[in-house]
């Protein structure tokens, strides 16, 4: 092109950008390396050649603006050493390939265009007590055709699924890495390659990284995740789309130690200011964790990682600090899987996690996530399956605290099945009636199995697909946690916004949270215990309108257990709310000891709700909810 213009350009930002009639390259380079920027109109002539090199800026980073070119006509990428690679800032690229094929190595990046009418939105800002979290994967959340939808396993996929979401009680989604990876790599296959001397596998196949967890375009929304050519768009219409049903976005980045650590900060600045995205949940080590929890522009975005050095963050009240850093670990999660299978002495692990609500670092809970079992296998398999994997079931965590029930795998025995459906609705009361952030695992709600794998990190299938077609068991326990879920939300002292404290701090006559057992107050903690009952008291929501007292009989033991109930305010008394044993809406009668005191028998591993409402009104009494 006779007419353009080459000049130096300025040091940011860094990447490919539209100015004024032209466009701004830059890029940051190693002294000893030959960089050259090629453009390119879309069918693929070349248009110029630029040493970047002696466009050298400041430090190392060299920058060209060119002038009169159409940022929206031309693509480009770079050679460094004589090798072609994409540029590490690249916000969008040229064409779409086919999902397990693999990348082009001349394949050209595109000048982001960042027109897009957002109408007014904004991120949700959500309070951790009013989130209740849904991890998915892109593509399997919507890739099976029982999916019903028309854009199956993409970003208009998961569109087409915001009612069943809302209809569900999510609040915010949490995507599985959905910058643009390279899915296609070799991983060794112990089953079909041959093993050297010493029993390791030879030679390599061609396989998927289904989940993504690697290093890729971390400013470009994976083209093969998006029904249309245009993946850049689509996002923000599946994030504009989430955030007017009320629903956050939250996505999964990793970073592994390769990447340069000036790049995580600039990439989630980009989302957050380019896509509204409302969190990020950040995976690698050795992160500026540090600097990330207090940037100023970041003081008001969900920061999820595995722990925080909180000594660190908080050293100086000079600055500002995140204030939605939220630690996301394993410690739940095995203190409630343990808790769940009745595992000795874990009684007070499993009260400290119920009520463990931090006021600076927040806490997600979750029981399952997209490494180890689902929550359907978690209670039908005492052994991962991976054989399918290719790794001669040697990849996977061996330490899934899981119990089968009796039964290997699939069965037809109803006695197995029955205890299956209670252990599953179990685990969801425990999740729901923690204080911290409930996370839960897509499909879990209705019973979503991977056949035991709990490493389907290469399963591009019907093992890692979620099937939408619920049989009567599936819908049971759907209905069961839209229940669950609708109760968390509509009573705040099961999601209060600070930590029970065990104390009658407001002089009510009732702590926030007190413990009972066979005599109302005195708890049995030793180790064999497996029993409790926990009182939530509603005055601690609100002084003026208090929500309703809950009393939630825990019973993780083999045998049934008598649950003493303690003395409610004169005006109020305990009546049935669920249980995870029968659907009989009488539920199980409260009964008086010799002494008159009340008490309900509750079944072997069995959760029983018991809700504490206002039986009479008057002018002197609190106002209280009437839900």
């Amino acid at each position: 092109m006779d007419n353009i213009n080459i000049s130096h350009g300025s040091s940011y930002p860094i990447g490919a950008k539209r100015k004024g009639n032209g466009v701004q390259f830059c890029i940051t380079y190693r002294e000893d390396s030959r960089i050259t920027l090629k453009v390119c109109d879309m069918s693929g002539k070349m248009l110029c050649s630029v040493n970047m090199n002696d466009y050298r800026i400041c430090g190392n980073v060299c920058s060209v603006f060119i002038d009169n070119l159409d940022a929206r006509s031309v693509c480009y990428n770079y050679t460094i050493d004589g090798q072609t690679v994409r540029d590490a800032y690249a916000m969008s690229i040229k064409g779409k390939r086919k999902w397990g094929e693999r990348r082009n190595k001349t394949e050209y990046c595109r000048v982001y265009d960042a027109s897009f009418d957002w109408e007014g939105d904004r991120p949700l800002r959500l309070p951790f007590s009013r989130v209740i979290g849904y991890m998915m994967h892109v593509r399997g959340f919507t890739k099976h055709i029982s999916s019903g939808v028309k854009g199956r396993g993409t970003f208009k996929g998961i569109i087409e699924k915001i009612p069943y979401l809302k209809e569900l009680g999510i609040t915010q989604v949490e995507l599985m890495p959905a910058y643009d990876f390279e899915e296609c790599e070799s991983i060794k296959n112990y089953r079909t390659e041959g093993l050297d001397e010493n029993g390791k596998a030879t030679g390599s196949e061609n396989r998927i990284n289904y989940w993504g967890f690697k290093a890729g375009s971390y400013f470009v929304p994976k083209p093969q995740y998006s029904y249309s050519d245009d993946s850049v768009t689509e996002f923000k219409e599946m994030v504009k789309a989430l955030h007017s049903a009320g629903i956050e976005l939250v996505m999964q980045l990793y970073f592994p130690n390769e990447i340069n650590r000036n790049l995580v900060t600039d990439c989630l600045r980009f989302w957050v200011r380019e896509y509204h995205i409302d969190g990020f949940h950040i995976f690698g080590s050795n992160l500026p964790m540090d600097i990330i929890a207090t940037d100023p522009l970041l003081t008001d975005t969900k920061m999820y990682y595995e722990r925080y050095d909180a000594e660190r963050i908080f050293a100086s009240d000079q600055y500002c600090i995140n204030r939605f850093l939220a630690e996301y670990n394993q410690d739940y999660m095995i203190d409630m899987r343990r808790f769940l299978k009745s595992d000795e002495d874990m009684l007070n692990s499993f009260l400290y996690r119920q009520r463990r609500n931090p006021p600076r670092i927040k806490t997600i809970n979750h029981i399952t996530s997209f490494d180890g079992f689902t929550l359907n296998d978690l209670v039908s398999y005492d052994y991962k399956h991976n054989e399918d994997n290719g790794e001669d079931n040697k990849d996977g965590t061996g330490y899934n605290y899981s119990w089968n029930c009796g039964c290997e795998g699939r069965t037809r025995k109803s006695a197995i099945l029955k205890l299956r459906m209670k252990q599953l609705k179990n685990a969801f009361c425990l999740l729901m009636f923690s204080q911290g952030m409930p996370m839960i695992m897509a499909g879990d709600e209705f019973m979503n199995s991977q056949n035991g794998n709990n490493n389907p990190y290469c399963q591009d299938n019907e093992t890692t697909w979620l099937n939408w077609n619920m049989n009567q068991r599936c819908r049971e326990l759907n209905d069961f946690v839209k229940a669950l879920i609708a109760l968390r939300r509509a009573h705040g002292i099961l999601r209060m916004e600070k930590e029970a404290t065990l104390l009658d701090s407001r002089s009510c006559g009732f702590p926030d949270i007190s413990y009972h057992a066979e005599m109302a107050w005195y708890p049995q903690m030793e180790p064999h215990i497996r029993h409790v009952g926990t009182m939530l008291c509603g005055d601690y929501v609100d002084a003026d309108v208090p929500d309703d007292y809950f009393y939630i009989a825990t019973n993780m033991h083999w045998e049934e257990h008598s649950f003493a109930l303690p003395k409610l305010p004169s005006d109020m008394a305990w009546s049935y709310c669920m249980d995870t044993d029968t659907s009989d809406p009488e539920g199980y009668p409260i009964q008086l000891d010799e002494n008159g005191n009340k008490n309900v028998r509750v079944p072997a591993r069995t959760i029983l709700v018991l809700i504490g409402k206002a039986e009479i009104k008057t002018g002197k009494t609190k106002k209280r909810r009437n839900n």
